[in-house]
């Protein structure tokens, strides 16, 4: 069993849910994360898959050049970072047909999308059939489980297909007292190294595993920003001083490749039997 290591490709505001008019006015610091951990998964000999943000794909073309180069797994991560319960089906679609125009120059098309804040729940399910429709191959957005955020309680754990043929890569968690925890993010920054390793392992003897980070967990002079939910700011800045490290260890421990690997090599199912009508 392996995980898959996903980098949720943004940049430093975009995890804040600030108003979109705010961030223009940001300093864009993707950069710097995105070397960093660009040198480390090259020096680890580690394939990961991107869900790009279209807005930086748009001011950053050459950087997503350079991951294609390197041989990882190009994913659509919607356009401008929408929580998508506070979006519409027409919005969305909109969003996504912008974001497969911007993948042109690099390949085809997209085979996989997760959404910001895994914040496809119960409400919003006709997303999916919009990815369908749209031609994606699979899906990585759900969290089985509670956040403060999003989340589906008692959903599937396993790769598994959809109602409309998608197939279903879930994020990877597991319980801790009453809380649902991520592999990856806040949630890796937060437990110390040794236990989150030993859940890790115990995930993998049950299902393959998928973890998630972002380029500016690297980036740990980032702005500090006010005036936001503080939960959200809590978990955004806490412990960013310590992930290099922690990630080198994590890279060591174990073995990683594409989502995309994963998924097919566990599913018997066909990319062109998903893509066909029922």
């Amino acid at each position: 069993m392996k995980f898959c290591f996903t980098v949720d490709w943004e940049d430093w505001y975009h995890g804040l849910r600030l108003p979109l008019e705010e961030t223009k006015k940001f300093e864009r610091r993707i950069k710097i994360g995105h070397y960093i951990l660009m040198n480390l998964l090259s020096k680890h000999n580690i394939k990961a898959t991107f869900f790009l943000l279209g807005e930086m794909m748009e001011e950053f073309p050459e950087l997503v050049q350079e991951i294609k180069d390197e041989g990882h797994e190009l994913a659509c991560h919607t356009y401008s970072h929408p929580f998508m319960i506070e979006i519409t089906k027409e919005q969305f679609q909109s969003e996504i047909k912008y974001c497969k125009e911007l993948i042109k120059p690099f390949q085809d098309s997209y085979e996989g999308f997760r959404a910001p804040y895994f914040s496809i729940n119960d409400t919003n399910l006709w997303a999916l059939d919009v990815l369908k429709e749209e031609g994606f191959i699979y899906d990585s957005s759900i969290f089985p489980g509670n956040t403060f955020r999003s989340g589906i309680t008692g959903f599937q754990k396993e790769i598994h297909a959809l109602p409309n043929g998608m197939l279903e890569f879930p994020i990877s968690n597991f319980k801790l007292a009453v809380l649902d925890f991520g592999v990856g993010g806040a949630y890796f920054r937060t437990l110390p190294y040794k236990y989150f390793k030993y859940r890790l392992q115990n995930i993998l003897k049950q299902r393959p595993g998928v973890f998630y980070f972002h380029p500016w967990e690297f980036d740990h002079k980032q702005p500090y920003i006010k005036g936001v939910n503080q939960r959200a700011v809590h978990t955004h800045y806490h412990n960013l001083h310590k992930t290099e490290e922690k990630i080198k260890r994590l890279f060591t421990d174990f073995e990683f490749s594409p989502l995309k690997e994963i998924l097919f090599e566990n599913n018997p199912v066909s990319k062109k039997s998903i893509l066909s009508p029922a």
